[in-house]
């Protein structure tokens, strides 16, 4: 009779559970004619319901502060009350191996080598990769209609694998009448409604190589419509529009060096290697020339000065020299301030593929700056340049274009520029729309971020989301944002790298020569920031205090130790045997981007506690001790390929966001495996083997808990006062309690497409939870096929039920 019940209940409600879709929701206020951005992680699933002619809404994929998001722009022509539902899916899982992608025909490799290994020092994991190598599946399957699509699907995987965050495309257009490449372009087929529609009836723009990602978290094609044209915008055809769903929000930060030969590449290279090597006082100089933009307009304000006033106001710190028209702007005036040291020079006018020009207020008297007048320059320290005017940037034709110019001639160490025709608004309105908005948003950005591709990708990320995606303006937004270039190096350090860093002094100790020390904390006092210690074979009885950026080696070197202290950022530590002494603390981590590699550390009370964010801990040995890791309110850090064994608590977090914790082995933890509490983060790929506890959410949202093995424990995962958590594709086996539990004040967690296969009792729901085509052993229609013909559920206590029990399961290796 009982089952028969529960069959009953499941024909009404069933088709009433398989609805609820949407497991969160946020109530916002937008006020008329404002513009609101939120963010989500890439991939959540969103719903509004009171759509209407009033709002309008648009998502896009991007990426901020090096994380993948979901940005959904809402705005409103009259305030309205507006309800967002969303669930956050289990998203992709992005590696770490790699930072930065530099592609290039394969016969430039050898020439960029000396750029891999200096960007390596600055603890820039770097992968150059050949575009034959792309074309030809060397590392992932090549997809693709075309050379660009191949490269840009390539881009994807190296993102999704190795975890890239930026990419460096080298090659420009070959010599010759024909037009062809070294590395691919993609043309955006724009109408941008002007009156030069009919002879720029398309533009290049690498931001097609950025945008990856759209707002659903799919691959961002730039044509939907399938037709061959690539961004389209109203684009005519035969007396037809056509129009494509273009996402724009970079995805990586992108840029190009457009060389021709690799000669050109070499002194490109070197110039950009001595910029980063050294600091100069010099960049705090910035040179802003400009005047007027548009003659006898019925605007009395020379547009130019006016938005070089504004860009002034947004660069602390710098100080400002101003050669405007109506002060005696010349060719000469600006290559002599120039000369005589200058960190970041814009260039605020019109132009013409090869040369920029401005004129004083309503005159018609131009003042030309051609590339024969950068090539007078004699500038010791190379600037960024920003210049904008009609195709500055466009680097398709036989002679080279005036952006690439000043970087190819060695005249500048990067520049940004348009590839297209450059719209900027008219009157005071040339700070409020299109590049002249864009451009203050860019200085704003070279004036506080590290790296120039960080400046480039937040401006145009910060632009997007300020403004509304309609009317007949969005098509100059569009463009302003797909013709915006670098011509230079993403990863260009801005400024360049303190003049004290010595990447090249590596000090020893135990060992011989010079630079040699006995005690290793003798050579950290005496190293500076940068420096590499190589500590030989032998037993050291140190407690370590390390204020500076160290990598530090072992060499078969053993540490017996109260502690070693981290109280720099991007400290490294690899290779040794730590014990502790005296059970007192292992790695105690205060800095941020520090990395623990490779060590066997045993015997503490705590063998690695982790207070700083983006922190990584990978393949160590970890075992013996209290508390094996200790994570204390740390930001996106990982564990990562570790042993950890034999402790009386595996892994604890307190306060925990966006934390990783994937392929590691945990077993004979005698409490807890996992313990954590937070928001944000994954545990995933996991071994779990002969814990009490193999993971334990406490107070924990949106962790994405997938691919695990756990097998054997006294109790499989236990969620406490934990919520909207994802629980999948997951190996339960053999636990000596529940496969799982889900106890007090646990709700809205999802559990699919898991095996649950001969524990004391599979799964206990105290909460409501949504389970869904899991697999049960103990599912009764596997004995009774009718029943599960009949679509029968899988009874959970306390009353809950998964919906779609399945028949079959995958079989994982056995790992034990």
């Amino acid at each position: 009779m009982k089952i028969i019940a529960i069959f009953i209940a499941s024909l009404f409600l069933f088709p009433m559970i398989s609805t609820i879709n949407f497991k969160s929701k946020i109530e916002i206020t937008v006020e008329a004619d404002e513009i609101k951005t939120l963010t989500f992680p890439l991939g959540t699933k969103i719903k509004i319901l009171e759509k209407n002619e009033n709002i309008f809404i648009h998502k896009s994929g991007g990426i901020k502060n090096g994380k993948h998001l979901l940005f959904l722009n809402i705005y409103s022509k009259e305030r309205s009350k507006i309800t967002i539902y969303y669930n956050i899916q289990s998203k992709k899982i992005f590696n770490s191996y790699y930072d930065f992608l530099i592609i290039t025909p394969s016969v430039w490799k050898e020439i960029l080598t000396p750029l891999n290994e200096s960007k390596e020092k600055y603890g820039i994991k770097t992968f150059i990769v050949g575009i034959e190598e792309i074309y030809n599946n060397k590392y992932f399957e090549c997809n693709g209609r075309d050379d660009a699509e191949k490269i840009k699907y390539f881009i994807k995987n190296a993102i999704e694998e190795w975890g890239i965050k930026y990419v460096l495309l080298v090659g420009g257009r070959k010599p010759g009448m024909k037009e062809e490449w070294w590395l691919p372009v993609r043309y955006s087929w724009l109408n941008d409604r002007s009156s030069s529609w009919e002879y720029e009836r398309k533009f290049m723009s690498d931001l097609y190589f950025a945008d990856i990602y759209d707002g659903e978290g799919n691959f961002s094609s730039w044509d939907t419509n399938n037709n061959g044209y690539y961004g389209e915008y109203d684009h005519e055809i035969y007396g037809m529009k056509f129009s494509d769903e273009v996402d724009l929000f970079p995805d990586v930060y992108i840029g190009r060096l457009a060389v021709r030969s690799g000669g050109e590449l070499r002194r490109v290279i070197n110039n950009i290697i001595e910029y980063e090597k050294n600091t100069d006082e010099s960049f705090r100089n910035a040179v802003l020339c400009g005047g007027d933009l548009y003659l006898n307009d019925p605007w009395d304000i020379p547009e130019g000065e006016y938005l070089l006033n504004k860009i002034s106001e947004c660069m602390k710190g710098f100080k400002i020299k101003k050669i405007y028209a109506s002060n005696g702007l010349n060719s000469k005036k600006i290559n002599s301030v120039i000369e005589e040291g200058a960190g970041i020079v814009v260039f605020e006018g019109a132009g013409n593929h090869h040369l920029w020009a401005t004129h004083e207020k309503d005159s018609e008297k131009w003042i030309y700056y051609y590339e024969w007048n950068i090539m007078q320059l004699k500038n010791e320290y190379k600037p960024i340049v920003l210049a904008s005017g009609a195709r500055l940037g466009q680097f398709n034709r036989t002679r080279e274009c005036f952006n690439w110019f000043f970087v190819s001639k060695g005249k500048a160490v990067a520049t940004i520029g348009p590839t297209g025709l450059c719209w900027i608004g008219h009157g005071k309105n040339v700070t409020e729309m299109f590049l002249g908005n864009l451009h203050i948003r860019l200085c704003s950005k070279i004036g506080k971020a590290e790296l120039l591709g960080d400046a480039w990708g937040d401006a145009i990320t910060q632009y997007l989301c300020n403004f509304s995606w309609r009317g007949v303006a969005k098509a100059f937004h569009m463009k302003a944002v797909e013709e915006t270039e670098i011509f230079g190096d993403p990863t260009l350090k801005i400024g360049g790298y303190a003049s004290k860093i010595n990447f090249n002094r590596t000090l020893h100790v135990g060992g011989d020569g010079a630079n040699n020390y006995t005690r290793i904390q003798d050579a950290i006092d005496n190293a500076s920031d940068g420096d590499i210690i190589i500590v030989h074979s032998g037993i050291y009885n140190e407690n370590l205090f390390i204020d500076k950026s160290l990598a530090i080696f072992g060499r078969d070197a053993k540490i017996k130790t109260e502690g070693i202290f981290f109280y720099a950022p991007k400290i490294k530590i690899e290779g040794f045997s730590i014990e502790g002494h005296n059970r007192g603390e292992g790695i105690v981590c205060y800095g941020g981007n520090s990395s623990i590699k490779n060590n066997k550390i045993y015997s503490f009370n705590t063998s690695i506690m982790v207070y700083g964010n983006d922190c990584i801990i990978c393949e160590n040995e970890i075992k013996n001790s209290e508390c094996g890791i200790w994570i204390d309110s740390s930001c996106n850090s990982e564990i990562l390929d570790n042993k950890i064994h034999n402790n009386w608590y595996g892994l604890w977090g307190e306060y925990a966001e966006n934390i990783h914790v994937m392929n590691n082995n945990f077993s004979y933890n005698e409490w807890y495996a996992v313990w954590m509490e937070g928001k944000n983060g994954n545990i995933s790929n996991n071994n779990f083997h002969r814990n009490w506890y193999s993971i334990y959410l406490y107070n924990s949202l949106n962790f994405s808990i997938y691919s695990n093995r756990i097998k054997r424990n006294i109790h499989g995962p236990q969620f406490v006062n934990s919520s909207f958590n994802s629980f999948l594709n997951n190996n339960v086996e053999r636990n000596e309690h529940y496969g799982i539990y889900f106890g007090w004040r646990s709700k809205e967690n999802v559990i699919t497409k898991n095996n649950f296969i001969e524990n004391a009792q599979n799964a206990r729901d105290d909460g409501k939870n949504w389970f869904n085509s899991n697999y049960w052993d103990d599912y009764i229609g596997l004995k009774i096929k009718i029943l599960a013909y009949l679509h029968l559920p899988y009874y959970i206590p306390k009353f809950s039920f998964d919906w779609n029990p399945q028949l079959s399961y995958p079989h994982y290796n056995n790992i034990y």
